[in-house]
């Protein structure tokens, strides 16, 4: 929770997301998302800390993993990077980070959507038997 607060802080002053000489001025279209996204994690963070509910934090967690494919998609469709010229290939390292942290995303919001389905399942009232 305070790392994303602290996050916020270091992307929104000065100078900021600037500081980093591989990221372009199109950064400035992601920015807002990124801190939308930092926000989001510190308060389901903040709710998981007051509620120890497993429903409430397959939850939160399906949240903060929404925010954060919103985040990759438009990485990787403005590609606000500068690598310059290298040995490596950067943008292509990127993009494969990319792609796998989609990856992750993805399979994170099915493995919370099992969660709460096996939370309502096993939470649901039972019906009473016939004597």
């Amino acid at each position: 929770m305070l790392v994303n607060i602290v996050l916020v802080l270091l992307a929104t002053g000065s100078p900021g997301w600037r500081a980093l000489p591989f990221l372009t001025e199109e950064t400035q279209q992601v920015i807002g998302l990124v801190v939308a996204a930092l926000i989001a994690g510190a308060v389901v963070n903040f709710i998981n800390l007051a509620l120890d509910i497993v429903w409430v934090k397959a939850v939160g967690d399906i949240v903060t993993s929404v925010f954060a494919l919103a985040v990759l998609t438009r990485l990787w469709r403005l590609f606000p990077f500068d690598f310059g010229s290298s040995g490596i290939d950067w943008g292509l390292v990127t993009r494969v980070l990319i792609v796998a942290a989609i990856a992750g995303c993805v399979l994170g919001v099915l493995a919370e959507i099992i969660v709460l389905l096996r939370t309502a399942a096993t939470s649901a009232p039972q019906p009473r038997r016939q004597r």
